[in-house]
């Protein structure tokens, strides 16, 4: 959906909402089922957020029914990446200590926490292409980006382990 934040289900989705989403803000959830919104829902509360004030039914299989407008996010393999490293902006997500373990040379460090207060460097009309470790944060990321007016956002599949798997240089 257009300017929803994509947190998913796996991982530590009520950590990360609780660090992206202010306390008081009402949220709608999307979920596709009411098993897993329930789910979403207590996980939330866990952690101090209970302005939930709805969900949609049937996640977005519903959305699509009703012909509402929709956003992408492509994924881009490492190798697709190392390809196009003169031509798309890197936004590396991981926490510092991950950083100065290793890094993709010429990425923007942007931990996830602060990203949309950290956006200097970054140009809205190039392509971006967001990673972390694995896929999980950066797919948060790339929807943040949207939500900040970045339109040609892509997340890395496989992340930073990906890679280092496929022996793709490291700085």
């Amino acid at each position: 959906m257009p300017g929803a934040i994509h947190i998913g289900l796996t991982g530590q989705f009520a950590s990360w909402a609780g660090r992206l989403i202010p306390l008081n803000q009402s949220i709608i959830l999307v979920a596709e089922d009411h098993d897993t919104m329930l789910e979403a829902r207590v996980r939330l509360a866990r952690v101090g957020m209970e302005h939930v004030v709805g969900y949609l039914e049937d996640g977005m299989a519903s959305w699509f029914r009703e012909g509402l407008p929709v956003e992408q996010v492509p994924q881009i393999t490492v190798q697709d990446l190392s390809r196009e490293l003169d031509t798309v902006q890197v936004v590396d997500v991981r926490q510092p200590g991950e950083w100065e373990q290793g890094h993709i040379a010429g990425a923007f460090h942007k931990p996830l926490p602060k990203l949309t207060q950290s956006l200097e460097g970054l140009k809205r009309d190039q392509p971006v292409a967001v990673h972390c470790k694995s896929g999980y944060r950066s797919s948060i990321g790339t929807s943040l980006l949207q939500r900040k007016g970045f339109a040609n956002v892509m997340n890395v599949i496989g992340g930073f382990d990906a890679w280092k798997a496929c022996g793709l240089p490291v700085v």
